[in-house]
């Protein structure tokens, strides 16, 4: 069956101060979905981001023309104050918009809208501290919404909002380009838990990108680390030691600790609280440097042998695959993973294939961020 969105083409809008969080999602969901992705730069090709990672675009505003697109997507950040002051962008969303194609824009991605004055009289949501300017503008403000729909215009809040933003913006596309929404969208993973296993430098875009994707379906996911309240600092691919003041995640639950009872303070509630097998439907083992961070940890290896044996769905990312190799469960299993840890896995025997994502049994695993959208499309139908 075709991919919702095959065979259109939608820009995403990129500047310097770009949010990582919302660019990122926006264009591999798209791209998940079936669309052609461009990523188009106000005048350069080469930005860094709101948490200083490297953001690239394919093509700049100078050099594209709005009859080519089939939408356009604007991330927030600090990016929108300069993109707004091009007339070229300004035209070309502009132009999309009257077009009656869909023009969708989140955080602070609504000031290119104000700019090319087609947000009055339309219902609207923006970051709090640019409320007032919307209302000023004439948008119709809906309090406490974190996503609306105005006819072919979607806006949203927060980095957080994007799995309300994203089905609004497939919604606009089914009805705009009459391409309908799959039977389950939506309903995937209803009723289902998912622990996502994070520590200090773990990936943030493949903790987001899943946790997100998760909550889309209609699912529950669980940050799973060291202790339960407390915060890690994610890495990205710039800073891969998350030593810039990038994103944080507060883990909702603790990983079983297995050290031995040696005097009376041993935490004996913590363990209680300790995720256990039975409470989660799937495990998710993002990568980033923090997979060197944790790969020793027993709970997380006993977890990882418990839901193995239950066939419940084991999906690895990048690095994420060195700790399924530390809990000694890839004898005889098909994986692939990044480029740096290939040789590990040949060298313990285990038969590893040179491709984007593979599935074996319940174990799906992918190389990278990049290969995100195609671990949400096998991972969406395998529930089918």
């Amino acid at each position: 069956m075709p991919a919702q969105l095959e065979g259109l083409k939608i820009a995403v809008m990129l500047e310097r101060g770009v949010n990582e969080t919302e660019f990122h999602y926006s264009r591999l969901r798209m791209k998940e979905a079936g669309a052609e992705v461009i990523v188009v730069g106000n005048n350069q090709l080469n930005y860094s981001g709101e948490n200083h990672g490297e953001v690239n675009a394919d093509i700049t505003i100078s050099q594209v023309k709005s009859a080519y697109f089939d939408g356009v997507i604007i991330p927030g950040g600090l990016a929108p104050e300069k993109l707004r002051q091009n007339p070229l962008v300004v035209s070309f969303v502009r132009e999309i918009y009257e077009q009656g194609k869909v023009c969708a824009a989140i955080c602070h991605g609504q000031q290119v809208l104000i700019s090319a004055g087609i947000i009055k009289g339309k219902k609207a949501v923006a970051a709090w501290s640019m409320v007032d300017d919307l209302i000023a503008a004439g948008a119709r403000h809906n309090p406490d919404t974190r996503a609306v729909r105005s006819g072919n215009l979607v806006t949203s809040r927060f980095p957080f909002d994007l799995p309300k933003f994203i089905p609004l913006v497939l919604e606009a596309f089914a009805e705009i380009e009459n391409r309908p929404i799959p039977a389950r969208y939506g309903k995937g993973l209803q009723g289902k838990t998912y622990g996502i296993v994070i520590d200090d430098a773990t990936n943030d875009m493949q903790v987001f990108y899943t946790q997100y994707r998760i909550q889309e379906e209609g699912g529950t996911p669980l940050l799973l680390g060291r202790q339960e309240g407390s915060t890690v600092r994610l890495g990205n691919q710039t800073w891969e030691w998350a030593d810039n003041g990038g994103h944080t995640a507060l883990i909702d639950k603790a990983l079983e600790d297995i050290a031995p009872v040696t005097s009376h303070d041993f935490p004996y509630e913590e363990k209680l609280k300790a995720v256990k097998a039975s409470e989660i439907d799937g495990l998710i083992v993002p990568g980033g440097l923090g997979t060197w961070m944790i790969r020793g940890h027993q709970g997380l290896k006993k977890l990882i042998q418990q839901i193995n044996a239950e066939n419940k769905p084991l999906i690895t990312i990048e690095r994420g695959a060195k700790i399924l190799l530390s809990a000694d469960i890839l004898t005889g299993r098909t994986l692939t993973c990044s480029p740096e840890m290939r040789d590990d896995l040949i060298a313990a025997g285990f038969n590893y294939q040179d491709k984007p994502i593979i599935r074996d049994g319940n174990l799906i695993s992918c190389q990278g961020t990049e290969d995100l959208p195609l671990l949400g499309r096998l991972w969406m139908n395998v529930q089918e």
